[in-house]
């Protein structure tokens, strides 16, 4: 087998700072905003972030840390 190019997540992660993304926390919460860092626990720092429940907005924070193993998953927005 052939091995494709293989992407490491944190490095993907690490390179798309500044970029908006999503993020859904094992409690099920979900914040939108600015990715403004992530360290190698992923742990992050978003900036203009909201808060969303069933996809609409509930409350709008200037700056949110999440600490990395509350992360079920971090989606990448893509820039239209």
């Amino acid at each position: 087998m052939s091995q494709v190019n293989a992407k490491r997540p944190l490095t993907t992660l690490q390179k798309s700072t500044k970029k908006k993304v999503t993020v859904r926390l094992k409690n099920e919460v979900e914040y939108k905003g600015k990715m403004d860092n992530v360290d190698s626990y992923m742990n992050l720092i978003m900036t203009d972030a909201e808060e969303l429940h069933d996809g609409k907005i509930i409350a709008n924070y200037g700056r949110v840390i999440v600490r990395g193993n509350n992360v079920l998953f971090i989606r990448l927005e893509n820039d239209l």
